[in-house]
């Protein structure tokens, strides 16, 4: 193994205070380096079995975009304690073929409602209806009528009750035209039954058996085309999950029956059933990106392991930093398992802590080796060197490492569901993967020494400046000391237009446009072209009417009903609103107060509830997240507004949510960025004594998330035409203030070392080039490569994420890192390490360069 090559810079013999407990540290860690490794053994032994069990604490149906505090909110806590059948809980089978009317399809209706059943009994499912539960409940009432009036006949022609007299009964009905013809057997059934459970059960036969074109039995035409298209072609079935069934109610049992039901009924291939609905869509789309998990991790391990190869020029450090970064794993995720049973987490959370602990972790470890490296060749011992790399290095690690947490940590302050999760992931993964990389390494390199590096070739050159790479570096470092004015005017000019791209693009949460193909989205596409996008997002205007506009019989007063009538009246003649559903117009036109009495008292239980709260449902013309249907939600609002006499109302729905999710976003946005940008500047005051470096470390970072933010704006809607997910910019921020901050820190605290060693600005910046560039040039490949493998998930969300961060790596990485900062850093020269004196009497002490 080569041992010396062009020689390195001498170390620096001054040390500040950080770095002071830092060397106290590793003299203690290194002298004890089995102890260490022991220590970690017994720890990831410990973790393990709790580890293995995170999955049970996870949500698999990711966090909810209702913001808390909003109008979408009040609605829809009112529609979950009120109409908890209509609830985010319900889901919707759709069902296509030639003709969802005929005896098979019927057939297959009837079966799966006695599937879904055995679940309504044991509390898991709440209700479910179909074209099949109409007709049946409808031939109920219609038997139980019948066999009531055979009973009051017979009382008053004082005949007893018996069997035979009630059939008799029944044939004197048919013959004499007063019955249909066609219900005379479940008639005769119906009133020798002994019970409501049989009497439904003759009701049930009669409906599959029947062909419901003609069918003898009144049902109300409004509640069948809800159910049934039109043309025939399509049917649904609504399925409403109890709160038993728990936050992840199981979908896929839904679609195992429906699977059951076909076989039952001998379908054929040519019908198609799907469950959709919003939970559906979640559900399929996390489903989706967890099974994409397996190849974006095993391609993120292939491209570490080869740049880490590259790097180290040996088999050795490349597996021992994979090792240490997979058992620093498995100790994140015991502490996320306990964290779990207090918090929401999501298989997401768990997907960015395992990339960012690759990331970080990489770049901890390669800074580390490679300053143990030119420690090594500017003569110190093995274990002097790991002493003084760790003490150097790890005071970069630290300050990087804080950044990460502040980013994470300002997540936790977000009313939007899904950030907090995420932040919980950098959060626990990043402190435990710094302490590996702070212990492990160390002790290896203490116990190991120069064999640390087996396997290699050349692996202890000094390649920082005898490679190919240095000699690049070099020459990038030069161009900078020579063009900086031009180079900050030419990465200036080209932010603009990335910046303007960025500002006007329109994204969405659309869960349909950014879903993958799964079952959901199939049966989605379905009912829209069936009965529109409103079916399964409408817009929901929901609340509690003021004072005597309900009786004590939960039916509207007459004042009630003059009221709500005039306010749906208004709604269904606002622009852009296609149909409007309430307790006065139950089908989507008006009725009457006895009208509505003979639909039944579930019907109007679905538009006023026996607590009195309202629900009017309003169909919107324009799909439910474009611009067309926020204005038209924006008028619905209004003239909710001015319906005082109606009562206070809220609207909600899938357009409201989405409009006030994206406002709590950009909110949001913006809280971060200035939560982080105040924690990281206060922080790198205080380690790097300057003013200047925060601000062009924070200008940077948004820099380079401009640039990459425009470029997958770009690819995905310009090119690919694919809908923009709306938490790109906020996603790619909380990432990036954390981990692109570590490349920024490794090269400016490399320049304050050499000036403290006595270099002026200038050589220290090209030495500081040089020295670090190949270490953030490899953490920027491996960081692109791992987070960029999210791009070849089958999920447009993980894609663009993919997309925007391996790019916002790369570009810092590489670009910005390596051309635009040593041009600021040579720009600003002196004024670099500026900081003024709180302390009158002391002046502040001058600056080499």
């Amino acid at each position: 193994m080569t041992t010396t090559a062009t020689p390195a810079p001498p170390a620096e013999s001054t040390h500040g205070a950080v770095q002071r407990q830092l060397l106290r540290f590793a003299a203690a860690l290194t002298g004890r380096p089995k102890t260490v490794l022991v220590i970690w053994a017994l720890v990831i032994a410990a973790c393990f079995p709790f580890a293995s069990q995170l999955n049970d604490v996870l949500t698999k149906q990711g966090a909810s975009k209702v913001v808390p505090g909003t109008s979408s909110a009040r609605a829809d806590r009112l529609v979950e304690e009120s109409f908890p059948a209509r609830s985010q809980r319900e889901s919707i089978v759709a069902i296509g073929a030639p003709d969802v009317r005929d005896a098979r399809l019927r057939a297959l209706l009837a079966e799966l409602d006695d599937r879904i059943a055995a679940r309504v009994r044991t509390g898991e499912v709440r209700q479910s209806s179909s074209a099949y539960t109409l007709y049946r409940d409808a031939t109920d009432e219609y038997l139980k009528g019948v066999r009531t009036e055979v009973d009051r006949q017979l009382a008053a022609a004082r005949t007893p009750a018996t069997p035979d007299t009630r059939r008799q009964a029944v044939d004197a009905a048919v013959a004499g035209g007063q019955l249909p013809a066609a219900l005379a057997e479940p008639a005769r059934q119906a009133v020798a039954a002994t019970g409501d459970d049989q009497l439904r059960a003759i009701a049930g036969a009669f409906a599959k058996a029947t062909d419901w074109r003609g069918y003898p039995v009144p049902v109300p035409a409004g509640a069948v085309s809800r159910l049934l298209a039109d043309d025939g072609r399509a049917a649904l079935v609504s399925v409403s999950f109890a709160k038993l069934a728990g936050h992840d109610p199981d979908v896929d049992w839904l679609r195992s029956a429906i699977a059951d039901a076909q076989r039952a009924a001998a379908t054929g291939p040519e019908v198609e059933a799907h469950v959709t609905g919003e939970l559906a869509l979640i559900k399929d789309t996390y489903q989706k990106a967890e099974d994409d998990n397996a190849l974006m991790e095993t391609v993120a391990y292939a491209i570490i392991f080869v740049v880490l190869l590259l790097f180290f020029r040996a088999v050795l450090p490349a597996v021992l930093t994979v090792a240490a970064i997979g058992l620093a794993m498995t100790v994140s995720q015991a502490a996320l398992f306990a964290l779990g049973h207090g918090v929401t987490l999501t298989q997401f959370t768990i997907t960015i802590m395992n990339f960012v602990m690759l990331g970080a972790g990489v770049d901890y470890s390669m800074l580390l080796s490679s300053r143990y490296r030119q420690e090594r060749l500017a003569g110190r011992p093995p274990r002097e060197a790991a002493v003084h790399a760790t003490a150097h290095a790890g005071e970069s690690m630290l300050l990087a490492a804080v950044a990460v947490v502040l980013a994470f940590g300002a997540t936790l302050f977000s009313p939007v569901d899904w950030i907090p999760p995420l932040g919980y992931g950098g959060l626990i993964g990043i402190p435990i993967v710094l302490l590996a990389a702070l212990t492990l390494t160390p002790a290896l390199l203490a116990l190991l020494g120069d064999r640390f590096f087996w396997l290699g070739r050349g692996a202890l050159a000094d390649l920082e400046h005898g490679s190919a790479l240095g000699r690049h570096l070099k020459r990038a470092a030069d161009l900078a000391r020579r063009r900086k004015i031009a180079i900050v005017l030419v990465f200036a000019a080209v932010t603009v237009p990335f910046a303007v791209i960025t500002a006007q693009h329109r994204s969405t949460a659309d869960p349909v446009a950014l879903s993958p193909a799964t079952d959901s989205r199939t049966g989605f596409e379905l009912v829209a072209r069936e009965w529109g996008d409103a079916a399964v997002l409408p817009t929901l205007v929901v609340g509690r009417p003021a004072a005597g506009l309900v009786d004590g019989q939960h039916r509207l007063t007459d004042r009630g009903r003059t009221a709500v009538t005039a306010l749906t009246d208004r709604l269904a003649a606002l622009p852009g609103v296609a149909r409007v559903s309430a307790v006065t117009r139950p089908f989507g036109t008006p009725v009457g107060a006895a009208e509505l009495d003979a639909l039944g008292p579930e019907v109007r239980r679905d538009y006023l509830a026996d607590d009195g709260t309202l629900r009017i449902v309003v169909e919107l013309a324009d799909k439910p997240y474009t611009e067309a249907a926020v204005q038209t939600v924006d008028r619905i609002q209004d003239a909710t507004a001015a319906a005082g006499d109606v009562g206070p109302l809220a609207v909600g729905g899938a357009t409201q949510v989405d409009r006030q999710y994206g406002e709590a976003l950009n909110s949001s946005f913006w809280q971060m960025i200035g939560l982080v940008s105040v924690g990281v500047f206060v922080m790198l005051v205080f380690a790097l004594r300057s003013l200047l470096i925060p601000i062009r470390l924070i200008l940077t970072i948004m820099m380079s998330n401009v640039w990459a933010i425009g470029i997958t704006v770009l690819v995905f809607h310009f090119w690919l035409d694919r809908a923009i997910i709306d938490d790109l910019p906020i996603f790619l921020t909380v990432l990036m203030m954390g981990l692109g901050m570590d490349y920024e820190i490794f090269l400016v605290t490399r320049v304050r070392d050499l000036v403290r060693g006595g270099a002026d600005q200038e050589t220290a910046t090209v030495g500081a080039v040089v020295d670090t560039g190949r270490v953030i040039n490899a953490a920027g490949l491996v960081m692109a490569g791992s987070l960029g493998t999210m791009a070849l998930s089958s999920t447009v969300m993980l894609q663009e994420y993919g997309v925007g961060l391996g790019l916002a790596v790369l570009l810092d990485a590489t670009l910005i890192r390596m051309l635009f900062v040593p041009a600021t850093l040579l720009l600003f020269r002196r004024y670099n390490w500026w900081l003024p004196s709180l302390r009158r009497t002391a002046p502040a002490p001058a600056k080499a360069g």
